[in-house]
């Protein structure tokens, strides 16, 4: 697909600083969005919870921009890039520092579904930032470039958050990323430039006389666009149940300390951060581009290191080393698809729907983040161990991959 056929093809100083300012502020808000499970053991201490009661959080965070998220994408594409970046980071920021002084677990339950109106507005708009900014031929680069941005986060978090909890507390610590959103939010207003994107892109895709219901009424006729729809919400389940309990995990089924549980997440991260454009690699250049073949790939990974989590690593009792490995491969399949799943979603629909079918999409993909961490972690609270849900989540995946193979039609990349 190529959205600009006729602007400039070069790209220089002015494309790079404005993605590494899109960039820095994904990174702060991956922080938060891929790193505030490392506190979850200081949580669970504090407010004495279970498994179960600390999966709620990562889905009131994503109550509202799941629903949301299709609205939101609209609303940057008619009022801008910037302006859906300042509002979304600084909206964050604001909620983040409010998190330092709730007083008990529900009032953060709440904090967390109205912070994730912020959330919804981050992606589109950093989106249609690159898109406007980069030509045609360099958009693939620059959006995986930005897509490192979230894990990149996560991996701070994981590397520091644990440790300033336990020097000073984990009220403190889950204000500093709040701060950080904040200052982003006025690098943005103060630096970012709208002015030089890509005239022709903008022309093309500007969306204010197309009927919203009736881009929704094609695309609910797509039945690609379905079964993505579909394959989504367990692609959600294994990345929102990996972000709440892999420290959890260790943490309670290990005994690890809280600064070893995080190490163990950040390499889950690092993982995630190198199979983004790993699978992007193998896709391209072993597969022939058939990401159908791919996720089937990254579905039949999955489900061994599930496997072997949940069936035979306590009796093994294996080294620290074998754990981060397997973590390492949990992140890279379970965490990694992200790059090469988006890139799915411009092959299937209309060049004038892509934003709209990227928010129908989170829709789906955000109701697996949203309602199976909690039962995730009432299954390990019955069983008092995280073996059975890690079989289950695995198994899910796995046949979740298998349906997309056999049922995906013509993706437009196998010709």
């Amino acid at each position: 697909m190529n959205l600009n056929t006729k602007g400039n093809t070069e790209v220089g100083r002015f494309n790079w600083s404005m993605l590494i300012i899109i960039s820095l502020a994904s990174i702060v808000m991956g922080i938060y969005r891929d790193g505030i499970a490392v506190l979850f053991p200081f949580l669970q201490r504090d407010f004495d919870l279970s498994r179960g009661e600390l999966g709620l959080y990562i889905s009131f965070l994503y109550i509202t921009s799941s629903f949301v998220s299709i609205y939101t994408g609209r609303l940057v594409d008619l009022k801008g890039s910037k302006w859906g970046m300042i509002f979304g980071v600084s909206f964050v920021g604001v909620f983040l520092i409010l998190h330092a002084v709730a007083p008990n677990f529900f009032i953060l339950l709440v904090l967390a579904a109205i912070l994730g109106i912020g959330l919804s507005i981050n992606v589109p708009a950093a989106n249609k930032g690159i898109m406007e900014i980069f030509p045609a031929k360099w958009r693939s680069t620059a959006t995986g470039i930005w897509s490192t941005s979230f894990p990149i986060g996560g991996l701070l978090a994981a590397a520091f958050l644990p440790v300033l909890g336990m020097l000073i507390g984990w009220r403190k610590t889950i204000a500093l990323p709040g701060v950080l959103a904040l200052i982003c939010a006025l690098l943005i207003l103060m630096f970012y430039q709208e002015k030089k994107r890509e005239k022709n892109y903008f022309d093309k895709n500007n969306t204010k006389d197309i009927s919203f219901w009736k881009t929704i009424k094609q695309l609910l006729n797509n039945i690609d666009i379905i079964i993505l729809c579909i394959y989504a919400s367990f692609l959600g389940a294994a990345t929102g149940t990996i972000a709440t309990h892999f420290t959890l995990f260790l943490y309670l089924d290990y005994g690890f300390t809280e600064r070893i549980a995080g190490i163990g997440f950040a390499v889950t991260q690092l993982g995630s951060i190198i199979g983004k454009p790993l699978w992007g690699l193998i896709c391209d250049k072993l597969l022939k581009a058939n990401k159908r073949k791919t996720f089937l790939l990254i579905g039949i990974i999955f489900f061994l290191i599930t496997l072997i989590i949940g069936l035979f690593l306590k009796d093994l009792n294996p080294s620290f080393t074998i754990i981060l490995v397997l973590a390492f491969l949990m992140g890279g399949t379970g965490r990694g698809w992200q790059g090469l799943f988006y890139a799915s979603i411009p092959e299937i629909v209309k060049e004038k729907q892509v934003g709209t079918a990227m928010g129908l999409v989170l829709i789906f993909l955000r109701l697996g983040v949203l309602f199976v961490p909690p039962v995730f972690g009432y299954i390990a609270d019955y069983r008092n161990s995280y073996d059975l849900s890690w079989l289950l989540l695995g198994s899910s995946f796995f046949l979740a991959s298998i349906f997309q193979y056999l049922f995906y039609i013509k993706m437009h990349n196998s010709k």
